[in-house]
């Protein structure tokens, strides 16, 4: 009789269903997701020929002779400005191709709300795989996984590209490669993969908090988007700025990230400037004095400060980006067995 109850019981061992393993979850996530794949993919390469083409057109522009320009937007000249080639180089790889990279993020959150968990929760399909022995931390490892690596790929591939289409003869001797616009700062180094690693976790956790897509997904965008718009305000703050002080207005260096340029007092507390703007620096210097500051404080990010801010900048969203990932964590430790 024992025998017979050893040889159930191993029966039944044997017949238990396995768990699949982590590549058979994430052709199954592909599969699922084929749709935003394809369109990520054909996005990726758009965009990726669009920064080759962008190349070809910046090297067709030829500089005038180097000068010193200080920073001044006129010190090239108007027919310089003018040029076709010139104006749409500058157009687009100084506002639109990083402005769509920002915008695709915003995209990206609103996809992870709604479609990644959003939609699963509603439906009760996330239920049903958890019941196919694959854990919900599994399941969701599996679809943030698959998910943050095409993402961060993706967008590994076109910061380079971006580097690359701007790398072009004319902006080395003009003011227009401007590494303060937070547009072309957020896309060209680690903040940008980093970013679509925080849209991703912060869509994903929206959607299995609400459990509902549509309202995930409005939530997941104008949070994200939100994040964009408010994380430029903090950058000139993640590293300590440089600080010159005296009577000369504009004394930060060319191409510097002046933080701030004010007048101040003895105790170092800003004094207003109104009714001081004068034709002459001594008659603003006079107009200060009176209303006892003692000369002007400009506090600024000279160039060589591109790199710490990048990397600051990125530290702090990974941590964002790993706070989320714990609390969804622990918010589906709550609401499964």
């Amino acid at each position: 009789m024992s025998a017979t109850l050893n040889r159930a019981v191993g029966q039944a061992t044997s017949s238990a269903p396995s768990s699949p393993s982590f590549g058979t979850l994430a052709r199954v996530v592909l599969r699922l997701h084929r749709g935003a794949l394809l369109t990520w993919v054909a996005v990726v390469v758009l965009v990726g020929a669009e920064l080759v083409w962008l190349r070809a057109e910046g090297m067709s522009v030829v500089p005038d002779e180097p000068r010193d320009c200080g920073g001044r937007l006129d010190c090239l000249p108007t027919e310089a400005v003018a040029e076709p080639d010139f104006a749409l180089h500058l157009y687009l790889s100084g506002w639109a191709v990083p402005a769509l990279l920002c915008a695709a993020s915003v995209a990206v959150a609103a996809w992870a709300g709604g479609a990644l968990t959003g939609a699963e929760q509603e439906r009760g399909t996330a239920a049903l795989a958890w019941t196919q022995s694959v854990s919900p931390r599994r399941w969701v490892a599996a679809k943030w996984g698959v998910a943050g690596a095409l993402l961060v790929g993706g967008v590994g591939a076109l910061v380079p590209l971006y580097l690359w289409s701007r790398a072009v003869p004319y902006m080395s001797v003009s003011p227009f490669d401007d590494w303060t616009d937070w547009l072309v700062f957020t896309a060209s180094g680690p903040v940008a993969p980093a970013l679509f690693l925080l849209a991703l976790t912060l869509g994903a956790y929206v959607g299995l908090l609400l459990r509902r897509s549509l309202v995930a997904l409005a939530v997941s965008a104008g949070a994200m988007f939100g994040v964009v718009q408010g994380l430029p305000l903090l950058i000139p703050h993640l590293w300590p700025a440089d600080r010159v002080f005296g009577w000369e207005m504009g004394a930060a260096p060319a191409r510097a990230w002046v933080v701030s340029e004010e007048a101040v007092d003895a105790q170092g507390r800003a004094v207003s400037m109104d009714g001081c703007y004068r034709e002459s620096d001594a008659l603003i210097r006079q107009c200060v004095e009176a209303k006892g500051g003692v000369g002007f404080e400009t506090v600024y990010h000279p160039v060589s400060h591109a790199v710490p801010l990048h990397l600051a900048e990125t530290a702090l969203i990974l941590a964002l980006t790993a706070a989320l990932a714990f609390a969804a964590l622990r918010l589906l430790r709550r609401r499964t067995p």
